[in-house]
């Protein structure tokens, strides 16, 4: 039987690999960040895009990205890594910058 104080917790990582990608469809964009997952940035961008299209399908938010993916369906959208960034903060003050830079009509809400 183990003790529960005996087990050491593994530290987290702060160099964890993030990819801060961009969704568009005819003149919308959508900027967004995952972390990597098993060392395949591709597989993990996969992963986050069908996870935008499950929750638009299936969860019935009134957001604009839910909205566009039921409006253009989602063979639409072309989804690209724009940045890879070691870190979450860094990759979100990246993500922040092409937000304010690029203004995707897509990640806000003002209509």
């Amino acid at each position: 039987m183990y003790n529960v104080h005996m087990i050491k917790r593994r530290k987290k990582r702060k160099d964890r690999l993030h990819l801060v990608y961009m969704l568009q469809v005819k003149s919308l964009a959508y900027i967004g960040v995952t972390y990597v997952q098993d060392r395949s940035p591709v597989k993990s961008l996969r992963r986050r895009w069908l996870k935008h299209v499950q929750r638009a399908m299936t969860e019935h938010h009134d957001w604009l990205l839910c909205n566009a993916i039921r409006k253009y369906g989602a063979d639409a959208f072309d989804v690209t890594i724009v940045h890879t960034v070691r870190g979450k903060a860094e990759a979100h003050e990246v993500e922040r910058k092409l937000i304010r830079q690029l203004k995707p009509r897509l990640n806000t809400d003002v209509r």
